[in-house]
């Protein structure tokens, strides 16, 4: 006999059947939950033991070559290649004699402060020399600038300094300046510098 369908047993197969694909979707995300987590655990696990120098990087990077790989390779430590550097700089000191690593005294300047540089006459002269012609400009100079200013303002100046000055700054004016600015001098003064002019007392 055929089974009658009531419509409370229809009800009931119809809230059954969507039950099954619901509790699916659930064990999977637990399922990938679960992975999630356990990626996670490694993961620290691993930099943990990285930091705590538990895992040997370097050993793991040797082995497998992890540095060579284009783009993972930069984070993974280079291998140093000096060792053979060293050891040929180790062999080059064992071979190298005692002697060449000693600096000789003779290679060494020794300048005895005790001997004083010979200067011979020529050298002091040439010297001397540079030095008057030194003098000459800056006289000359001093002779333009009093030969610009008017014959009483250059009197008042003149006055404070000595006699040699003076002189050396009159013999390097013209003959009209000295003219105007010698009888602005006290006449005791005037006569003592026209007398020194006379003897040639000047410093050229």
């Amino acid at each position: 006999m055929a089974k009658k369908v009531t419509p409370d047993s229809q009800i009931k197969i119809n809230m059954s059947t969507p039950d099954k694909p619901k509790k699916k979707l659930g064990t999977i995300v637990k399922v990938l939950i679960a992975i999630i987590i356990l990626l996670l655990i490694a993961a620290v696990g691993f930099a943990l033991g990285v930091y705590l120098n538990v895992i040997d990087m370097k050993g793991i990077t040797e082995k497998w070559k992890l540095n060579e790989y284009p783009v993972v390779g930069q984070y993974f430590p280079q291998p140093k290649t000096n060792f053979e550097t060293v050891e040929l700089d180790e062999q080059n000191q064992e071979e190298t004699p005692l002697e060449a690593k000693v600096v000789p005294p003779a290679v060494v300047p020794n300048i005895s402060p005790a001997l004083p540089a010979i200067v011979d006459d020529s050298e002091l002269q040439k010297q001397a020399k540079l030095k008057q012609q030194e003098e000459a400009k800056r006289i000359s100079k001093l002779a333009r600038l009093y030969g610009g200013m008017k014959p009483d303002e250059a009197v008042v100046i003149l006055n404070q300094l000595d006699d040699r000055s003076v002189l050396a700054i009159l013999n390097k004016m013209e003959d009209e300046q000295v003219s105007k600015i010698l009888p602005l001098f006290s006449p005791e003064r005037a006569a003592v510098l026209t007398q020194t002019m006379l003897r040639g007392g000047n410093l050229n």
